[in-house]
């Protein structure tokens, strides 16, 4: 919106005021910088709630050739 603000301004020089288009340029161009920030503030918190979720690596439907169950003691 600021680069379109911009090439407006400078195609139709006459019909601004003194100080507008450099106020309005700003605005956006800090607010983007803004949104973008909390977007990847948002993806790091994100992935870090993902990842603290204890979810398991993997779903097994079925386990072949696995006689010895992690955890519990070897029955011979």
């Amino acid at each position: 919106m600021a680069f379109g603000y911009l090439v407006y301004r400078l195609l139709y020089w006459n019909r601004f005021s003194v100080g507008i288009a450099p106020l309005v340029i700003g605005i956006f161009y800090f607010s983007l910088v803004q949104l973008i920030s909390l977007g990847i503030l948002g993806e790091y918190v994100g992935s870090i709630y993902t990842q603290v979720q204890k979810r398991p690596l993997v779903v097994d439907r079925e386990r072949i050739n696995f006689e010895h169950t992690p955890g519990l003691p070897k029955t011979e």
